[in-house]
């Protein structure tokens, strides 16, 4: 199915957004520890559902069925 018009602009956006973003945490590699990059990552999802609750319920719900996915293709492997 083709994407209308207005779809490929977003997408356009979305992938500037996602390498702007990608860009941005290479640039702390080596004086952050991905640790501290997961939490700031992280800390942006929970302001996301302080300040779009629906979408940040449905981004968490989303990522814990992946994680859960992950963990039963692989018992104890990935996730421990």
């Amino acid at each position: 199915m083709a994407l209308t018009p207005e779809e490929q602009e977003k997408e356009v956006y979305i992938d500037a957004l996602v390498e702007d973003m990608d860009s941005l945490i290479r640039q702390y590699e080596g004086m952050l520890n991905a640790i501290d990059v997961t939490g700031v990552l992280l800390s942006r999802v929970t302001l996301l559902c302080t300040t779009h609750t629906e979408i940040g319920k449905g981004l968490v719900r989303y990522v814990w069925e992946k994680l859960d996915e992950i963990e039963q293709a692989n018992p104890g492997g990935m996730i421990e």
